[in-house]
């Protein structure tokens, strides 16, 4: 309670040493210089992680079965190789028909669980899948820009696995205007209606200029093994709708678009494991609203509109830009575990900086906790802190606090 009274103290201080200087010509900068510290570094790191290995749920009572590859059949196969304008497809199998336009690919399943291995490069064709089966995507050297729209596009409501080839490189890429259909939603360079769920020992860099780098409408979910990496030029990096899990992999993310997130769940966001690197540099977003009122929207390298839970794994977030929050939520934070470090660097013109922004309360239980801010608070809560007994560090300063169990 003490340390609580003594951060609010320093806060209220600076405030009003802030405050004094609104009427003169002081030199802010000069006297927020004065309470500044250097921010532990947030840098992108794709080295090799260290997983314990991932063992498929074999209880088809358990919740998270179908979210396993390795639960279904996968006898019905299908190869696609792509080579420039043209593409290859291989095999026939009862209910699926793949429709071609060059290097553009159509595809039908009402056969059930079928698998695509999908190899070759085009920098003009794509995949779209339709149907109410699950099936999965076995990406093995793939390389696919599409130059009006998303790479890979699931239009069914059931689970798409993108599986990645071990040792293999995969490459998506979308282009910087989207031929849109009526009553259709293509809103990523890999964009599915159903559930995403990536596993596999290979890697998946995702390039997005056009909209976002990795979206579901349903929710995703990423396996120990897997490599991803998204740079977004335009929206977000990796989002869902209806929530993401994080069982292992590793994960790296950059976003530049004005008021995009790093990562945003619109559901519960659970990680388990595994590597989660977010760097955010756009600037808050501005614009008229339905209403015909000013909306401005600020960047966050991690945004949840509801709970997070922490279990483990290393989390790093950084937003550079105006106003940028390293994690914002809605919702409540439950860290039990594992690293998390927010980092905000950015100005003040439109919003305020904040490490961590929550609208709900914060509880930390274990693990690692910092966030910094350089120009506004490094904390902000709707709720309250709680944090267990037991830590080693508490330290709570102006600009950073530091909570370690």
């Amino acid at each position: 309670m003490r340390k609580i009274f003594c951060y609010s103290l320093v806060l209220a201080l600076f405030g009003m040493s802030l405050a004094s200087c609104q009427n003169d010509d002081t030199d802010m900068d000069d006297i927020i210089a004065q309470y500044q510290v250097e921010p532990q570094a947030v840098e992108l790191d794709f080295s090799e992680l260290a997983e314990a290995p991932d063992v498929p749920v074999t209880d088809e009572a358990d919740s998270a079965y179908n979210d396993y590859v390795e639960n279904s059949p996968w006898n019905k196969v299908i190869d696609i190789a792509f080579d420039g304008e043209n593409a290859t497809v291989t095999g026939s199998v009862p209910g699926v028909a793949v429709q071609r336009n060059g290097a553009h690919l159509t595809i039908m399943n009402i056969s059930g669980p079928v698998k695509f291995v999908i190899s070759g490069k085009t920098t003009n064709g794509s995949l779209k899948f339709y149907g109410d089966k699950r099936f999965q995507v076995l990406l093995s050297g793939a390389d696919i820009t599409n130059p009006t729209g998303a790479a890979i596009n699931n239009q069914g409501s059931k689970t798409m696995y993108v599986v990645l080839a071990d040792g293999t490189v995969n490459r998506l890429k979308d282009g910087t205007t989207y031929a849109m259909v009526d009553e259709e939603d293509q809103k990523a360079a890999l964009f599915s209606e159903g559930q995403v769920i990536f596993s596999g020992k290979g890697t998946l860099n995702v390039t997005a200029v056009g909209r976002g780098g990795i979206r579901s409408d349903d929710y995703i979910r990423i396996r120990p093994g897997v490599k991803i990496y998204v740079n977004s030029s335009a929206l977000d990096g990796l989002r869902a709708n209806d929530g993401i899990i994080v069982d292992g992999g590793v994960v790296n993310i950059e976003t530049t678009g004005a008021g995009a997130k790093g990562v945003r769940s619109g559901g519960v966001m659970t990680v388990n494991g595994g590597r989660l690197i977010a760097l955010s540099a756009g600037d808050t977003r501005t614009g008229i609203d339905d209403d015909g009122l000013m909306d401005t929207t600020a960047c966050a390298a991690l945004y949840c509109d509801t709970l997070l839970t922490v279990n483990a794994g290393v989390l790093k977030f950084r937003a550079t830009g105006d106003g940028g929050k390293g994690l914002n939520s809605k919702g409540d934070v439950n860290f039990r575990g594992g690293t998390l470090l927010a980092v905000a660097t950015g100005t003040r013109k439109v919003k305020k900086p904040k490490g961590v922004k929550l609208d709900g309360s914060l509880a930390i239980r274990g693990g690692y906790f910092y966030s910094y801010s350089k120009r506004s608070d490094p904390l902000e809560l709707g709720g309250k802190l709680e944090v267990a007994t037991g830590y080693s560090t508490w330290d709570m300063g102006p600009k950073a606090i530091t909570i370690a169990f």
